[in-house]
């Protein structure tokens, strides 16, 4: 029993080896010896042997297998609302300048501090600006006179 034992291992090792590193010539000799090991219990051995090797080839190690690789998989999920990661800024708002936008400076928008980033136009103190994109952490505003299509 104990040489249809170390075959048996040896051709689950092999099948279990192609989750690390894929080949077919490890998987087929690893189907080969097990369906080898199961033939040769069953013969030698009776045929309720052959079946217990059947039924843990078949059924467990694969379930084993499923239930580890679940276990690995991610769980968590993120949470956002996408690329704007400055909360309440959105296109469209108006604000004023309160340093020079030549082309980064400071901005109140929505009655908060916020630093800005003008398309390359400088800005004056005080002028109204409207922000043209929020790009994840850059706000782009441009003045107000100057028509945004």
């Amino acid at each position: 029993m104990l040489p249809i034992l170390v075959v048996y291992t040896i051709a689950l090792l092999m099948i279990l080896s192609e989750l690390v590193a894929p080949s077919a010539l490890m998987g087929l000799l690893g189907l080969g010896g097990v369906a080898g090991s199961v033939a040769w219990a069953w013969r030698t051995e009776g045929w309720l042997t052959g079946l217990s090797l059947l039924v843990v080839a078949v059924v467990i190690v694969p379930a084993a297998i499923a239930r580890a690789v679940r276990r690995l998989s991610l769980k968590t999920q993120l949470e956002g609302t996408g690329a704007n990661s400055i909360p309440g800024i959105m296109p469209g708002m108006d604000g004023t300048a309160v340093t020079p936008l030549r082309p980064t400076g400071v901005a109140v928008l929505d009655g908060k501090r916020t630093d800005v980033l003008t398309n390359g136009e400088p800005v004056e103190r005080g002028a109204a600006i409207r922000v043209v994109a929020v790009e994840g952490n850059r706000v782009v505003v441009a003045p107000v006179e100057r028509r945004i299509v």
